[in-house]
């Protein structure tokens, strides 16, 4: 018997954060600044997992999806990419689907609201059970 198994996704343990300027006029400052803040996972508020595609089971791919993302200062995902491919398409693109969906709660850096840039990992695994 086969398992389907995506492991929880896992995000990089250092995030970049850049200020951004406020609306109003202020005097010139420093425009972005790189700062570790933790792990990106500890802040997270919802996060469905991908569905294992059908047709990706049937054919038995496996691999690991790195998306690149950068976070709004609401938590939400603003940009998302592809950095590392599992080789194959149909994983990638669930992978990709279920993480623009994700959220996590606010940065605040220095006392101002943070952009976040990360990574999140997400392996897709099929399990063979003991009876197979």
């Amino acid at each position: 018997m086969t398992e389907i198994s995506i492991p929880p996704a896992r995000t990089s343990t250092t995030v970049e954060t850049a200020q951004t300027p406020l609306a109003e006029a202020k005097p010139a400052a420093p425009s972005a600044s790189t700062t570790e803040v933790g792990d990106l996972s500890s802040k997270m508020i919802s996060a469905t997992p991908p569905r294992y595609p059908v047709e990706s089971r049937r054919l038995r791919e496996q691999g690991t999806v790195i998306l690149a993302v950068l976070l709004s200062l609401e938590g939400r995902v603003e940009q998302i990419s592809i950095a590392r491919s599992s080789g194959f398409e149909r994983l990638d693109r669930a992978a990709y689907g279920a993480v623009r969906h994700w959220r996590w709660s606010p940065t605040i850096h220095n006392g101002q609201p943070a952009l976040v840039r990360g990574n999140v990992v997400i392996p897709f695994v099929l399990r063979v059970g003991a009876g197979a």
